[in-house]
């Protein structure tokens, strides 16, 4: 009888140590945080759109390049991480993350609200305002300080994105594109088919004169008027905040060492991105809900 009792007390033993090792694994499992998860494949997954001049670009020789570009390959070179990237359009640049198709998404956005809510977004790496890019000759009749122009005007952007929000809340019609190239934005501008393209002002600064001397025939100009201050951040999941934190700590390393500023001086013709405008603050905003 004893030994049966001993036997039974073996058997149950066993059982218990099985499912506590069980409990353990599944709680190990369950407890990989996404930095641990990008840290032992290696590999960083970013998607970029290749197409936006002056921060995510092919140069001559067929190489990617950009202000993001080069600040993602520096954070992977101080987190001895592999930047992988994947050509994605701002129209996919949130449901690529959403899909696990990428660890992290850069490409202008702005951390608004809606955003916060749903991902996590690293320390800025950019502040900018915002601006439009309009026809030469002043045929887009958008001048006005208070941005009371732009009802019924044709404006042109990505789906999805703070400026066609912006232009679409003040009354402008939207024309989407998908991930196409400064050329194609700027000609339809010059051409009459769209009458204006809200964006980041220091980007299209850079692209309409680039574009301009390489096309001559497309016949656009920066508009004077600014509005709504910007902020560019990393998009990422909001499982946990393992990656973020070591996201923000090497952004914050790279603000203190200039090594940020190097490369917003190199793509943005001797400007410093890495601190908000000057008189930003005084600058019309146009909330969105």
């Amino acid at each position: 009888m004893l030994k049966k009792v001993l036997a039974s007390a073996l058997v149950l033993s066993s059982l218990v140590l099985a499912a506590c090792s069980s409990t353990a694994s599944n709680s190990s499992e369950n407890t990989v945080t996404e930095w641990n998860r990008v840290k032992e494949a290696g590999i960083l997954k970013v998607a970029t759109p290749a197409t936006l001049f002056p921060t995510s670009y092919y140069n001559e020789d067929k190489e990617l390049v950009g202000y993001e570009i080069d600040m993602m390959n520096e954070i992977g070179k101080r987190l001895d991480l592999k930047i992988e990237y994947q050509e994605i359009g701002v129209a996919e640049a949130l449901t690529s993350v959403d899909s696990g198709k990428v660890d992290v998404s850069v490409n202008n956005l702005t951390p608004t609200p809606e955003r916060l809510e749903k991902y996590n977004m690293s320390e800025s790496y950019k502040y900018s305002v915002s601006g439009m890019i309009v026809r030469e000759d002043g045929s887009s009749n958008i001048t006005a300080e208070d941005l009371s122009d732009w009802k019924g005007k044709k404006a042109g952007g990505g789906a999805g994105t703070t400026f066609m929000r912006i232009a679409e809340k003040l009354g402008a019609e939207p024309v989407i594109y998908d991930n196409v190239t400064n050329d194609v934005y700027l000609r339809d501008v010059s051409t009459g088919r769209t009458d204006f393209i809200p964006n980041d002002y220091y980007t299209q600064v850079i692209a309409v004169k680039v574009i301009t001397e390489k096309f001559p025939d497309i016949k656009v100009k920066m508009g004077n008027v600014q509005y709504n201050p910007t902020e560019s951040a990393i998009v990422m999941s909001k499982k946990d905040d393992s990656l973020k934190n070591e996201l923000d700590k090497v952004i914050k390393e790279m603000k203190e060492d200039g090594s940020l500023k190097a490369i917003s001086e190199k793509y943005y013709a001797g400007q410093d991105l890495t601190k908000p405008a000057e008189g930003s603050e005084n600058l019309p905003v146009v909330e969105l809900d």
